[in-house]
């Protein structure tokens, strides 16, 4: 598998394109909330969440080349993340905090996956071990 090269897997919910999304965060755990279409251009009453749990790093990023993601043209997707499973990014995480504790990946058991998610502008990238998509009816997050 190419280094850096993300695929897309679908969301069970059609993620509005064009909004932004709300994060919060707190410990290890990064929550992020997006609003859903029931159909083009007509909200859900649902609101979507990702939940991250054991996040070690998060980033923004605007203006991201899309390079290294499989061109979406070829599925039939409302909307999607993305998983990254050769990441440069998390090696880099690991090697560094093996030259600090290198006997870490004994105490701190599981995988970690690089997962991308995009609000209106920008691309969220987060290293975590988990990731559970949701909705629930709320009210006040937007």
């Amino acid at each position: 598998m190419k280094k850096d090269f993300a695929y897309a897997v679908e969301l069970p919910y059609w993620q509005a394109p064009n909004d932004d999304i709300v994060i919060n965060s707190k410990g290890d755990s990064l929550t992020a909330f997006f609003q859903i279409w029931s159909s083009p251009a007509k909200y859900s009453v649902f609101t979507g969440i990702f939940d991250f749990s054991y996040v070690w790093a998060m980033r923004f990023e605007r203006n991201k080349d899309l390079s290294y993601y499989i061109p979406r043209e070829d599925d039939n997707f409302h909307a999607c993340y993305w998983i990254v499973p050769e990441s440069s990014w998390l090696e880099k995480l690991k090697a560094e905090r093996r030259s600090f504790f290198p006997d870490w990946d004994k105490y701190d058991v599981g995988e970690y996956t690089h997962y991308i998610i995009q609000s209106d502008s920008f691309y969220v990238e987060i290293i975590a071990k988990d990731i559970k998509i949701s909705r629930k009816k709320l009210k006040d997050v937007f």
